[in-house]
């Protein structure tokens, strides 16, 4: 079951932005390159790929991507 699916069937308020971001999680999951490089923040691997107005950090798994964290691009990302 695909994670669009999966939260449509249990969480049927589930607001559009949670359905964007896992929906672009799941893009990520099968093209774990694309996205900026963001190694320079100390985390081998480390990328990570806007949606809207939030950023989402991420690494490249055997099994997919681990996502490390979602915030909002406005915030500043050096101390991260």
């Amino acid at each position: 079951m695909t994670i669009s699916k999966q939260l449509w069937t249990t969480l049927h308020g589930t607001n559009r932005w949670l359905l964007e971001i896992l929906k672009t999680c799941e893009m990520l999951a099968n093209q774990p390159g694309v996205g900026e490089d963001r190694q320079g923040f100390g985390v081998a691997g480390c990328r990570s790929y806007s949606v809207g107005q939030y950023v989402v950090f991420f690494r490249a798994r055997e099994d997919g991507i681990e996502v490390s964290r979602v915030i909002h691009g406005s915030r500043d990302m050096t101390n991260l």
